[in-house]
């Protein structure tokens, strides 16, 4: 019987139903037909009580369509579902269906036939919300009953008459599949807290923030009452196809907006704005966030940060800075915020100096390269994977701030062994001689 309870969605499924609702929701729910993309041979059944943010998807790609009809679905809790597997299996009419009900939930017969008093038309869903999984019911009267007469002006009596026709009423069993909000953004972390109910505001949607922007949006970033803002002042350019995580259909766009339209189609859950232009000239909006993370590579826009920051402190939230030493050779992420630690000035206190942790081995140069015939600004190269390996790791310094900060504020990974050195993580002291955050600076 558990083997049969566990499997059971197995024997049941003729499709599946998406199911946005809390996990303990009880009555009643609305079913509607989506579609997601631009192929309208491809809908999705999705449950949800008629304001789920996957609607927007569906509005954005059926044009002809934009307003989906509603279907009535009562969703019903239920004891942990099973079945005698002597017996025939599933049940494919209203008869067979009842029979198995007064075995394993008696109190919800009849629950169907009411339903249908309630709504329209010659379909009805229900949903059998058990320990072992959500389960839904589409039962069909069969044509010959699909008359004025019978659906319409005898409606109130469907119920009583349903139980004379139960074998001309089909039923399909579909499987629920859950897609709301605390369960995505939750499954992943177990017992860590995710960035839900933050306000988030991440500075550069080059190659490293593009992939940064994506993990922050799946690990909840913009979720639960929170905002994932993202801003850049750059536009997207044949050049960057190679390594951002945004494609052809965004050229010419500015990255910021691109971003955030990119992640509102694939988590339609997510709260998310962006600022198309220079941070420098809006700095004052950097205050109004919980946490601020920079990932420009752009270390005369980082010192601003990180001063702006100390100037405000306590009233200025701890800012995450994400870069990659030369050409991808090691990752770093360093978070700032702790007036007894360092900040980012006093990794290198000297702009022409030697760096506090010297990540590159002596003898390495970085390669920067230009291509005059194709229009190319400098850039430096790098594999697609630094960029994503950086992203990761400043995703985790992130997570680690939601769940208390307790884990090392500096940490590197090592990508290329012959050019980089390895070097632990640490939690670095202020350096009193620091001019941003050291004694004369203060």
């Amino acid at each position: 019987d558990e083997d049969l309870g566990g499997e059971f969605g197995a024997y049941w499924s003729d499709g599946t139903v998406l199911v946005d609702l809390p996990e303990e929701f009880e009555g009643d729910a609305e079913v509607q037909l989506l579609q997601f993309d631009n192929d309208s041979n491809r809908k999705k059944i999705l449950a949800s009580n008629g304001k789920s943010k996957f609607l927007s998807l569906h509005k954005r790609n059926d044009r002809q369509d934009p307003d989906p009809e509603e279907y009535l679905c009562p969703v019903i809790r239920v004891p942990v579902l099973s079945f005698d597997p002597k017996q025939s299996w599933p049940p494919k009419n209203l008869a067979e269906f009842n029979a198995w009900l007064k075995q394993v939930a008696p109190t919800t017969l009849g629950t169907l036939e009411e339903a249908f008093t309630r709504s329209k038309g010659h379909a009805q869903w229900i949903c059998l919300s058990a320990r072992n999984g959500r389960f839904f019911v589409l039962a069909e009267i069969g044509k010959a009953y699909r008359t004025p007469e019978f659906l319409k002006n005898r409606r109130a009596q469907l119920a009583q008459t349903l139980q004379h026709i139960e074998g001309a009423v089909e039923i399909s069993g579909y499987v629920g599949v859950p897609v709301n909000e605390g369960y995505v953004f939750s499954r992943n972390l177990g017992d860590m807290n995710n960035l839900a109910g933050k306000r988030i505001l991440l500075i550069g949607c080059g190659t490293i923030g593009g992939f940064l922007a994506q993990q922050l949006g799946q690990s909840g970033a913009g979720s639960a009452g929170g905002k994932l803002t993202i801003a850049d002042n750059d536009t997207l350019k044949g050049a960057n196809l190679g390594r951002h995580l945004l494609g052809a259909p965004y050229l010419d766009r500015n990255k910021a907006e691109a971003c955030a339209d990119f992640l509102r189609e694939q988590l339609p859950h997510l709260e998310i704005a962006n600022i198309p232009g220079s941070i420098q000239a809006n700095m004052e909006v950097l205050s109004r966030h919980d946490l601020v993370i920079d990932a420009t590579g752009d270390e005369a826009l980082s010192i601003a940060i990180n001063e702006l920051a100390i100037r405000k402190r306590p009233d200025f939230p701890p800012v995450l800075f994400s870069w990659l030493e030369g050409n991808g050779a090691a990752a770093v992420a360093f978070i700032a915020g702790d007036a007894e630690l360092a900040c980012l000035k006093c990794l290198k206190t000297d702009l022409a100096g030697v760096p506090r942790f010297r990540l590159l081995k002596g003898d390495t140069a970085i390669t920067i390269g230009r291509n005059l015939a194709c229009g190319d600004a400098h850039f430096i190269p790098f594999p697609v994977s630094r960029a994503a390996a950086a992203a990761s790791l400043a995703c985790d310094m992130a997570l680690d701030w939601a769940n208390g900060g307790k884990d090392y504020r500096w940490r590197s990974i090592t990508l290329d062994h012959h050019r980089a050195n390895r070097i632990d993580d640490r939690n670095p002291k202020r350096v009193t001689a620091c001019p941003a955050c050291g004694d004369s600076a203060r």
